[in-house]
């Protein structure tokens, strides 16, 4: 009988080990970043502070930059070993990832995806910018500043990139819909080549000469050509809309010249902060959101001085 009893006792215990559980230890969470940099720095702040109030152990890697897909898939694969109970990961590409965080699924291990959309069917938690919501923000800004027939250069981030493409194309569609026969260039792409930002944007305006306003889709794209522009000397002849995140001095100043017209700014700190919290969630069986939506705010220079916006040059 005695026996018997504790068979009945080890069966449930065995269960909650062999899923991962060690009674009284913390929840483990993997965060796999699309690269370095300060954006990124951002999110890991917020997931950090996350996890210390929730409890968890955070364990972050990334790849150098937004370009190493085969890095980032062997990170993946190394941050399953470890034994984490939830994956929150940024997909450098949609395509390449949707795979790779599949296999990782079927483990049971649970999944937030951030910042881009992830191809396929594999069951997940999507925490980020609304990016529709962001690019028809940005399409709507832009049609303010066009008229009739102008030319409109898009300086395009990098193909593959599911957030970017997304943003890239509600603002397309949103500045055609104000003016169906405005003339639109985008094949130009600012950051397939580390380092090679500022040339990039520099040849988007040889190629396109008569451009008339400008949006560039990243944060690294936005800042080589407001580089650029100021170095020519096209600041206030050529409309300029940036698209980047929180808020910096150099952003600031540009807005208050006149060398930007508005600043498309997504939130990572919070989206890093969500991201945590809704791991923790699924790793107690609770119900989450399909979709997180973190917000973004568009900075002019009619709201540069609101105390929220200047709140963000902290971040």
């Amino acid at each position: 009988m005695i026996a018997s009893s504790i068979r009945r006792f080890i069966v449930p215990i065995a269960f909650l080990l062999s899923a991962g559980f060690v009674l009284g230890a913390e929840a483990k969470i993997g965060i796999l970043l699309k690269a370095k940099g300060t954006f990124w720095t951002s999110v890991e702040k917020g997931a950090t502070e996350a996890s210390q109030t929730l409890g968890a152990e955070l364990i972050v890697r990334s790849p150098l930059s937004e370009t190493d897909v085969a890095v980032q898939v062997k990170l993946l694969n190394a941050l399953a070993a470890q034994g984490i109970q939830a994956l929150i990961i940024a997909p450098t590409n949609k395509d390449a990832l949707a795979a790779p965080v599949a296999a990782i699924a079927a483990k049971g291990i649970k999944v937030v995806v951030i910042d881009s959309p992830l191809a396929g069917d594999a069951p997940h938690v999507f925490v980020g910018t609304n990016q529709k919501a962001a690019g028809d923000a940005a399409g709507k800004f832009l049609a303010t500043l066009v008229q009739g027939k102008d030319e409109v250069s898009f300086l395009k981030n990098i193909q593959g990139s599911g957030a970017t493409e997304e943003r890239e194309g509600s603002a397309l569609a949103k500045l055609r819909e104000a003016f169906p026969e405005i003339v639109v260039h985008g094949d130009v792409y600012a950051c397939t080549e580390k380092g090679m930002e500022e040339e990039r944007a520099a040849f988007m305006l040889s190629k396109y000469p008569n451009t008339k306003t400008i949006f560039a889709s990243s944060t690294l794209g936005s800042m080589a050509m407001l580089k650029v522009l100021q170095e020519k000397g096209l600041t206030g002849r050529i409309k300029f809309v940036g698209f980047g995140f929180n808020l910096n001095p150099e952003v600031a100043q540009a807005i208050e010249s006149g060398a930007m017209q508005a600043w498309v700014a997504q939130l990572p700190k919070e989206m890093g902060h969500r991201a945590v919290e809704s791991a923790m969630a699924l790793i107690k069986g609770q119900t989450v959101p399909a979709v997180v939506n973190t917000g973004c705010i568009v900075i002019t220079k009619d709201n540069l001085k609101d105390p929220n916006v200047q709140a963000l040059l902290s971040l």
